[in-house]
């Protein structure tokens, strides 16, 4: 990790940035020193996404805009817009894989509401190595992982990359709570797609979240 920041809390948030999030070292590293609080810290990340973005690098703008909404509180009327703009560039950002049917955007019903989940397939006629399934922890987005998925293909697995309880859009466009029992958005996701033996990967506390559900769920 680089010492990016003297708050801890920050400086966390700041190497996720760049280590995970898609961030520039020297740009967040430029950007760190003037940030001394989260009002510094909202209008410094949404300034550098819309030069970002006016250079035409969006996924630096998605990645900052991603980090501006991070410390917004609920009821910031700016944290839903910059959350809804990261979104929408991710989408462009893998537009070309969406028209070619590589990537396929689809939601999975749980309990009266839904999970996003980005399918990673296979070109058609290659045999599959077997299915990945990915998901965060307690406080990740899709978009910022799928970076980590997106050469599983190539590699001849199939791969999912779904947000559960709490995370990305489940909380934020639903306000569908966390959860400890990750067995059951895992078995929701596994029988939308018919799985019935998968690999799970969980980042960060999702890779409790993922042992937790293995010992419920028997098709992982």
């Amino acid at each position: 990790m680089w010492k990016l920041h003297d708050d801890v809390s920050l400086d966390f948030q700041l190497n996720r940035l760049v280590t995970l999030g898609g961030g520039d070292l020297e740009e967040v590293r430029a950007v760190a020193s003037r940030i001394d609080s989260l009002d510094d810290w909202k209008r410094e990340f949404l300034a550098l996404a819309d030069q970002a973005l006016g250079e035409g690098r969006k996924e630096h703008a998605a990645a900052y805009l991603r980090a501006a909404e991070f410390f917004m509180a609920p009821g910031d009327p700016d944290k839903m817009e910059a959350y809804d703009r990261q979104a929408a560039l991710f989408r462009e950002i893998v537009a070309e894989d969406l028209e070619a049917g590589r990537l396929q955007e689809t939601r999975v019903a749980y309990e009266g509401g839904y999970l996003p989940a980005w399918h990673l397939r296979l070109p058609e006629g290659q045999a599959s190595r077997g299915t990945i399934v990915v998901h965060g922890g307690f406080d990740s987005y899709a978009e910022e992982l799928f970076s980590l998925v997106a050469h599983v293909p190539a590699r001849g697995y199939e791969a999912i990359l779904f947000e559960g309880p709490g995370q990305g859009a489940v909380i934020r466009k639903q306000g569908i709570a966390f959860t400890t029992q990750w067995e059951r958005p895992v078995a929701a996701v596994l029988d939308h797609f018919g799985l019935s033996d998968v690999t799970l990967v969980g980042i960060s506390l999702g890779g409790y979240l993922a042992t937790r559900a293995a010992a419920f769920e028997p098709r992982v």
